[in-house]
């Protein structure tokens, strides 16, 4: 057991212990030695700015330095903490879920710009993860009416914990399922981040963390996209809005050979990261 520690020393510490793996885990040591502490402590990271020589009780202390111990070993500081950003708003994550990323931001501007451009009211998703694209999305346009999937029965958990935080009296509803059932409501609009990896690719340590089936998307990284622009070719008057790998736009066009609007758009790295496609 260790002895009562102040913020400040226990910030060093931990600092120095996440230093050593800052270049691999491509981490920034203070800043997420402030974050866990912040979390521990249940106060603001500006608290710890303003209470430096504040001692910390043991069990706080051990505990701190268990989480920094697991940052260390590579888990991300997200499911740590079990919250991540996206869109101005904090989410629920665990590993059941892909953490968000900033970049699906796009997926959801590009989304927007479709819904009020058609007047679109019904919207489905396939692969609804942690809920943040339909969670966001409902809150932005609140006249809409929502339908989500997963494959996975606890990230369909993890969605209904922040659908209740987020968008509690949005038309949300959720199935247990691949793709869409044959039941399926009618819908205008379909978004997905499918997994797209392909197997075999070297990921680093943190991703290893990530639940695979939302990461590999087969040989190529294009398997779920076949199956999700077969299963949208069926339907009529229908705008499909997903994310995708920065070397896929090729690959993609030629799937999406029978759609109409085609359009890619970048991150802010200029690497193409989504596309919209109009199936008449």
């Amino acid at each position: 057991m260790i002895m009562k520690s102040s913020i400040e020393a226990l910030l060093k510490q931990g600092s120095l212990e996440l230093q050593n793996v800052a270049e691999e885990l491509n981490l920034k040591p203070h800043f997420e030695s402030e974050i866990l502490l912040a979390f521990i402590l249940k106060k603001p990271r500006v608290y710890l700015h303003t209470h430096t020589k504040d001692s910390v009780e043991s069990p706080l202390a051990e505990h701190y330095l268990s989480l920094i111990k697991m940052r260390k070993n590579g888990m991300p500081i997200e499911y740590i903490t079990q919250s991540a950003s996206f869109y101005g708003y904090e989410f629920f994550v665990n590993p059941d879920v892909l953490i968000p990323r900033p970049e699906t931001e796009l997926l959801i501007e590009e989304a927007r710009a479709i819904i009020e451009s058609h007047n679109i009211r019904s919207i489905a998703e396939i692969g609804i993860g942690s809920g943040v694209i339909t969670t966001t999305l409902a809150r932005l346009m609140p006249q809409c009416h929502f339908f989500a999937t997963d494959i996975s029965l606890e990230a369909l958990n993890v969605a209904k914990q922040n659908i209740a935080t987020h968008a509690k009296n949005a038309n949300i509803t959720l199935q247990h399922c691949s793709l869409l059932p044959p039941n399926a409501p009618r819908f205008e609009l379909l978004v997905s981040n499918p997994p797209y990896i392909e197997e075999g690719y070297p990921i680093s340590k943190p991703l290893t963390f990530e639940p695979k089936v939302a990461l590999f998307g087969g040989k190529d990284g294009l398997d779920v996209y076949r199956e999700i622009i077969n299963l949208v070719s069926n339907y009529s008057n229908v705008w499909l809005v997903c994310e995708i790998g920065y070397n896929q736009k090729a690959a993609l066009e030629a799937l999406l050979k029978g759609a109409k609007h085609i359009h890619f758009f970048k991150d802010l790295s200029g690497l193409d990261r989504g596309f919209s496609a109009y199936f008449p």
